[in-house]
């Protein structure tokens, strides 16, 4: 899982570091959270990243409409992110 508390301080530093000059705080600190998402998934091995995305799309289920059958899905998502933590 990404700790978000820290890749908002690192976009906080990228744009502390670069600032006076001509560039909007704002667009300092788009350009650091652009540079610690990266670094953050950068650094997540492929089954953590899997995870998350699994996790992402079993949040998401909630959202869904009646009209599909979320409890299949999130069984089957469930059954696919127990497999990829055992």
């Amino acid at each position: 899982m990404y700790h978000r508390s820290d890749i908002m301080k690192a976009a906080h530093r990228y744009a502390q570091a670069y600032k006076g000059r001509q560039w909007s705080y704002a667009f300092l600190l788009k350009h650091g959270l652009k540079t610690a998402w990266a670094e953050a998934k950068h650094g997540l091995t492929t089954n953590e990243r899997r995870a998350a995305s699994i996790r992402a799309e079993i949040d998401a289920l909630q959202y869904k409409t009646l009209r599909y059958d979320t409890v299949a899905m999130r069984r089957r998502l469930e059954t696919e992110l127990a497999g990829i933590a055992a």
